[in-house]
């Protein structure tokens, strides 16, 4: 896996750097592979499915992914979970043009964790981590939060977009994580 760096999107103020994220910051700036990071760190991980169906991706996901307005994609959310805790919320928008060739099995991962996919192939690049701290009214929030028995006054978010040059052309997917209080049990 490589690291394109690039400068960053300024327009959906997503930052550079997780600042002021405390206790979250060794999660949020995690490099590799945070399935494979849990997955060291608890004695039951597992992926959770929650829903994977085609819609419309938020506005600034549409424009980081070069889709033109009104384009679906295939939208996936998981919870990384350790045995029946909830640890991180992912959101992946899975662009159907990126889905073919050796990314072709993407939208049919089930309970199986993407990352692992991504991790695995040396061809895939990564763009810099984007971080943002996501308030009860933000989407992702709401989605992340719906079973947590209480609910904190914002949330951690990181997210990125994977580059895969294939035969295909470019392939690229966003993932964004939201970091969950339980991970903080782990560090």
């Amino acid at each position: 896996m490589k690291i394109r760096s690039q400068s960053l999107y300024q327009r959906s103020r997503w930052l550079a750097k997780p600042m002021h994220s405390g206790a979250y910051r060794p999660w949020l700036i995690e490099r590799g592979s945070l399935t494979a990071r849990l997955q060291a760190k608890t004695k039951g991980f597992h992926v959770q499915a929650l829903t994977v169906h085609n819609d419309l991706p938020c506005r600034d996901e549409a424009h980081l992914l070069g889709l033109v307005s009104h384009q679906h994609a295939l939208l996936r959310e998981v919870m990384l979970m350790d045995q029946q805790q909830p640890l991180v919320f992912a959101h992946s928008v899975l662009p159907h043009k990126s889905l073919r060739g050796v990314w072709r099995g993407l939208g049919r991962l089930g309970n199986r964790p993407l990352g692992a996919a991504l991790f695995a192939d040396p061809r895939v690049i990564r763009t810099p981590l984007q971080y943002k701290k996501i308030s009860k009214h933000h989407a992702l929030y709401m989605r992340a939060a719906k079973n947590l028995a209480s609910l904190p006054p914002s949330l951690w978010a990181r997210r990125s977009i994977f580059e895969l040059n294939s035969a295909y052309k470019r392939q690229s997917i966003m993932v964004t994580e939201v970091f969950l209080p339980a991970v903080l049990g782990l560090n």
